[in-house]
């Protein structure tokens, strides 16, 4: 009788549990998400963008895992108080569209990025990635040399392959999962200073993974992810900086290093108290990092050599 009750009891408990962790799951349909910014139809999928600013120059943004334009909010001001600039959802990220078939892969998102500045009117602009998305700028640089002036990587993970195991479907729970028990907890991990994480901002990124279909995009983008051969920064032309955290806790060194190598002729500029999402954290000295090396003034910026102490 005992082990009966405890089996009711511990089935109850499962399924209480399984409510729990289902709850605000994907509950927003798409065309009721209320963007921020503006939609541009690219090849059949809705690219969500936001643009502030006029001028001859232009930057395009482009956010990491999980993020979306919302990463930029400090930087897109102060850029735009002199030159045009378009922050991009990713497909399948923040208010973009999430369509079931089709290339998630980096390579793909880099050339939906040139589509939309393609349709913006955007012949050439500096780059700017952060975390994953330094990686799709590395890509879109790469790949389109002639169309990038400048790159900037914040946070930007390495490029190189990485090998993982095999995604297949039976993921898809897990990672649910995983982001309903841990996420708050990786979420403050990426700050420096943990009170940063305001529940004011979190809703502000989880907000957007609440559109219908994102787990199946995240899956998605992991699985493309690991067909891609490492990024080609030999063909990269454009002048490169690299703005690292001095307390980065969700990039492992080595990824720095391995920068380092990719570029031997970056600079790099260490921001100071500041964690994974230091744009955000360390706003006043992110963006004058950027402002220096997209403007040209290098006395405002160190050489890779000269601020390896400070790391």
């Amino acid at each position: 009788m005992r082990k009966a009750i405890a089996a009711v009891g511990g089935a109850v408990a499962a399924v209480a549990a399984l409510r729990w962790l289902r709850r605000r799951k994907e509950d927003i349909d798409w065309r009721s998400a209320r963007p921020p910014g503006a939609i541009v139809d690219v090849d059949g999928v809705p690219i969500h963008y936001i643009e502030r600013g006029s001028g001859p120059a232009a930057a395009v943004l482009i956010h990491g895992f999980l993020g979306h334009t919302y990463s930029f909010r400090y930087l897109i001001p102060e850029l735009a108080k002199d030159q045009r600039v378009v922050a991009v959802d990713l497909k399948g990220s923040g208010y973009s569209g999430r369509p079931q078939k089709g290339d998630y892969s980096l390579t793909e998102q880099a050339r939906l990025v040139i589509r939309v500045m393609d349709k913006l009117g955007i012949d050439r602009a500096s780059v700017v990635g952060h975390s994953l998305g330094g990686e799709v700028a590395m890509r879109l640089a790469a790949n389109w040399p002639e169309r990038v002036e400048k790159l900037v990587l914040a946070a930007s993970v390495s490029g190189d392959r990485i090998p993982s195991l095999p995604v297949t479907p039976l993921i898809k729970p897990i990672l649910w999962l995983i982001g309903r028990l841990f996420g708050r907890r990786i979420f403050r991990r990426q700050f420096y200073d943990p009170r940063k994480a305001t529940k004011e901002v979190l809703e502000a990124y989880r907000r957007p993974l609440r559109i219908k279909g994102t787990g199946h995009a995240v899956y998605q983008t992991l699985r493309d992810m690991r067909r891609e051969k490492a990024v080609e920064s030999s063909r990269i032309t454009a002048p490169v900086l690299i703005l690292w955290a001095s307390s980065e806790r969700i990039l492992p060194r080595w990824v720095l290093s391995r920068l380092r190598k990719r570029f031997p002729q970056a600079k790099v500029v260490a921001i100071e108290r500041a964690g994974h999402l230091l744009l955000e954290e360390q706003p006043e000295q992110a963006n004058r990092a950027v402002k220096s090396f997209l403007e040209g003034r290098d006395q405002a910026v160190e050489r890779a050599a000269e601020v390896a102490p400070a790391l």
